[in-house]
């Protein structure tokens, strides 16, 4: 089955992940994580929040460093135990949930805010994910994803080209992604069963999202600049990480 071979892999990575956003919480980059989502959500009032893809829980933990009251949700249990143990050591309490994005068993309306980050592209179903996270935002909710082109590069040839230039750059520059070779071919076989492999991206989520009825779409189609460090740049130069900020 598909959705435990995925839960399976990334399970596998949570430990690397940990280390890798503890490092993200002693960089620029925690504080700049935190004014991109300032800027697209405000200030005003409490915010109750809805991590979905939380992992390690860097953006969990971030938020409840906002003030936000944040809910964070995998489908891994290894990923979760990482995310409740890095929001401990930091200071905050964050409620955790292990379930499935496309289904989630909480009320109608439960958050003001559904944020994710490289989560929606793993997805087997994302349509339907989208329209659970619509139905789980009040009236004036709103959803925040952050997500990349990661793996259409395998069905378009020149992609592929640009991607290899980018790994020898960086190989040169003596970066590295921390990835295994296994890792690599077990996540490349698992994105060509995934359909947003396939699609060109935002521009498939600006019709998703309107499709569930979310009434304001904004898009920013590269934040590399804001959010990554120099091996990152370099490393994903054509693979520029975009935003995607819905209301309903």
């Amino acid at each position: 089955m598909l959705e435990a071979r995925i839960e399976k892999y990334w399970t596998g990575r949570a430990n690397g992940y940990s280390e890798a956003i503890q490092e993200d919480m002693n960089s620029f980059k925690k504080n700049a994580w935190q004014t991109v989502i300032k800027d697209y959500v405000g200030t005003d009032g409490p915010i109750k929040a809805l991590d979905v893809g939380t992992g390690p829980g860097f953006f969990a933990v971030i938020m409840a460093e906002l003030g936000y009251e944040v809910t964070a949700l995998d489908t891994s249990s290894e990923m979760l135990k990482e995310a409740k143990k890095n929001a401990q050591f930091a200071g905050f309490e964050i409620t955790t949930i292990k379930g499935d994005a496309h289904r989630i068993e909480l009320s109608d309306g439960s958050f003001d805010l559904i944020i994710s980050r490289n989560l929606v592209w793993t997805l087997p179903n994302p349509m339907e994910a989208y329209a659970e996270w619509y139905r789980l935002l009040n009236p004036r909710g709103k959803v925040l994803v952050f997500d990349a082109n990661w793996y259409l590069r395998l069905s378009v040839p020149q992609l592929q080209e640009k991607y290899e230039a980018c790994r020898q750059e960086a190989v040169k520059k003596g970066y590295s992604d921390g990835v295994t070779s296994n890792q690599h071919k077990e996540c490349e076989e698992l994105a060509r069963k995934l359909p947003l492999t396939y699609e060109k991206r935002p521009e498939w989520d600006k019709k998703a999202l309107a499709q569930c009825g979310f009434n304001t779409i904004d898009i920013a189609e590269n934040i590399n600049d804001v959010v990554y460090d120099e091996r990152q740049k370099t490393m994903y130069s054509e693979v520029p990480l975009f935003a995607v900020f819905a209301r309903k």
